[in-house]
């Protein structure tokens, strides 16, 4: 009885199995587990492309128009790209913005958060990271070095957007404004202090292909 039980069963198991896979073609799965596990129940805005009809693009939501900003992050515009030109325009072209107030502690809280770890509290280079790490860091041995002393902030800047060799982007995490803190701070750190005017751009040197921030 067991026996007819158990084929009776192994057949019926494997028609579902073959008619799930029959039906699976194109935008339909077939017979899924816990569909739930791996569809969204809310609309998506961008990845339904095809179930919505009254959008002919098929998505629920348009696309903005290329260069588009959204209210209120006016600020988050950056015309220089993440390359080599983009870096070296940085240093003539972003400037701290003409409303912006430093505020030191802000500045080193932030810096401590985002920096510290790293390039230390006095900005030695000396971080727990790269205490552990030593391979990644940067060449210069610290913020008061000159290559720190001489660079703009438009570099500062632009670095701590895009990131540079070891270093990652930070422009998800920090605001323009509270970039422009951070950067104000490493000014503070290095021993020339806060410059909200362009610091006069030197020849160009070896020191440019280090990694700062």
């Amino acid at each position: 009885m067991n026996k007819y039980f158990f084929i009776l069963i192994s057949f019926i198991g494997f028609s579902f199995l073959l008619t799930s896979c029959a039906k699976s073609r194109g935008n339909n799965p077939g017979v899924e587990y816990a569909p739930d596990m791996y569809y969204d129940k809310g609309y998506e805005p961008f990845k339904e492309k095809d179930s919505n009809t009254l959008n002919k693009y098929g998505s629920n939501m348009r696309e903005p128009v290329k260069g588009s900003i959204a209210v209120g992050k006016l600020d988050y515009a950056y015309p220089l790209d993440n390359n080599g030109e983009g870096y070296e325009a940085s240093a003539t072209q972003i400037h701290y913005p003409d409303n912006f107030v430093f505020d030191k502690a802000r500045g080193e809280r932030l810096y401590n958060i985002y920096c510290a770890p790293c390039h230390g509290i006095e900005g030695h280079n000396d971080g727990n990271v790269f205490k552990r790490v030593a391979s990644i860091k940067p060449p210069w041995k610290g913020y008061d070095d000159d290559y720190i002393k001489n660079l703009p902030a438009g570099k500062m800047y632009h670095v701590i957007t895009y990131g540079k060799n070891n270093m990652g982007s930070h422009a998800s995490v920090l605001t323009p404004e509270e970039r422009w803190q951070v950067v104000a701070h490493v000014q503070e750190l290095s021993g020339v202090g806060y410059q909200k005017t362009p610091v006069v751009v030197q020849e160009q040197t070896n020191n440019e292909d280090k990694t700062k921030k």
